[in-house]
């Protein structure tokens, strides 16, 4: 069952941190080929696997993120392409 769900997760079609509205949760699945980038941004705690939440995207400026429960992060557009991300997954396999 198990292996089920990880093929489930990994069917998920990915798309650029910058084209999620705001208001949806998503999981982070791969950033950029640039390892500069991947430091930075791990410095910021944001790390493949790691759930975050949209707050504001107005698709003309800086996105602003929920990071874990109590922390706001903005982050420029040009990071923001350069992030895969897809729906969270539950642990029963569907879309939270």
């Amino acid at each position: 069952m198990r292996h089920r769900d990880k093929h489930t997760a990994a069917s998920q079609p990915l798309l650029p941190l910058s084209m999620v509205e705001a208001g949806q949760t998503v999981e982070l699945v791969s950033i950029g080929e640039c390892r500069r980038l991947r430091k930075r941004l791990a410095d910021l705690g944001l790390n493949v696997g790691l759930n975050v939440r949209v707050v504001q995207n107005s698709f003309a400026g800086p996105l602003i993120l929920a990071v874990r429960e109590d922390s706001r992060l903005a982050i420029g557009r040009g990071m923001a392409q350069r992030i895969l991300v897809r729906p969270p997954i539950s642990t029963n396999g569907h879309k939270e």
